[in-house]
């Protein structure tokens, strides 16, 4: 069995990059990255974090169950609320969007669902950061 954590990977950032709603959030463009920014990359921004592949084999399939996790970075000027208010929005955006059957190369999203979503003040007490969880069931193409 093959691992589909790349291909989920892949569908997760073109799923978020051709969001208008997503972009328009951000104020006209979709800033991505992938385990880790730049040191200067401008707020808000969205990263592509950590994932866990489960084997899920059964007699029939040789399924895998991936859990996501999306980190979404706010800071707007000083303003901790402002902060807080624009990554939830943008975290609301993303749930909806990664909550879907992601085509997947070589692979078939059988099952998703929402998991979790954690807001957060960084300690600076000027950035916002939400986690955004999802849980896929996938199976061979």
């Amino acid at each position: 069995m093959s691992d589909p954590s790349l291909a989920l990977q892949n569908a997760m950032e073109a799923a978020l990059r051709s969001s208008p709603a997503l972009a328009e959030a951000m104020g006209g463009r979709v800033r991505l990255y992938t385990l880790s920014p730049d040191d200067r990359a401008p707020f808000p921004y969205i990263v592509i974090g950590e994932d866990q592949i489960i084997d899920d084999e059964t007699e029939c399939a040789a399924s895998s169950e991936a859990f996501t996790t999306v980190h979404v970075w706010s800071r707007v000027e000083d303003d901790v609320s402002a902060s807080r208010a624009q990554a939830k929005t943008i975290a609301g955006i993303v749930r909806t969007i990664l909550n879907a059957p992601l085509p997947l190369a070589g692979f078939v999203t059988t099952e998703w669902r929402f998991e979790t979503a954690r807001h957060l003040t960084d300690p600076d007490q000027r950035t916002a950061h939400s986690v955004v969880e999802h849980r896929y069931l996938i199976d061979p193409a």
